[in-house]
């Protein structure tokens, strides 16, 4: 489900930046620390090569792609190659999971930036059961 709202969340910003895109491929692998989970995203996409493309992916790193109970925490293009007037990209992702009501996780200035509603908080990172460790 994450894979899907990542994929949406690029898209969306995509479009809003005058870049359609064409997803060939996209997958989420998930990934848990001792605080923090999420998700590491791989996107292939492709699109018609241009000056707003460009500028597009210049500006992917620090883009704000928002996704509701989540923070995009790295994004970026990890392979990319031009086949006449398209070109194929790899886009890479890491999200964390967080509850946007938390202040550490950013929630006033994603809610600042969003114009819609925020669907119910999910539970803090840190009110999850600890893990067994010892197997």
């Amino acid at each position: 489900m994450i894979a899907r709202r990542f994929e949406r969340a690029l898209l969306r910003d995509a479009v809003r930046a005058g870049v359609p895109l064409v997803v060939e491929h996209g997958r989420a692998v998930a990934w848990h620390s001792a605080t923090f989970s999420g998700a590491r995203h791989e996107l292939v996409v492709s699109a018609a090569t241009g000056s707003t493309l460009d500028a597009w992916l210049t500006q992917l790193p620090t883009r704000d792609v928002t996704i509701p109970g989540q923070i995009v925490a790295d994004l970026r293009v990890a392979t990319h190659a031009r086949y006449g007037e398209r070109v194929m990209l790899r886009i890479e992702g890491v999200t964390v999971a967080c509850d946007l009501s938390a202040p550490e996780c950013g929630a006033a200035s994603v809610r600042a930036r969003s114009d819609r509603r925020m669907p119910p908080p999910t539970p803090a990172c840190n009110d999850a059961a600890p893990r067994d460790r010892t197997r």
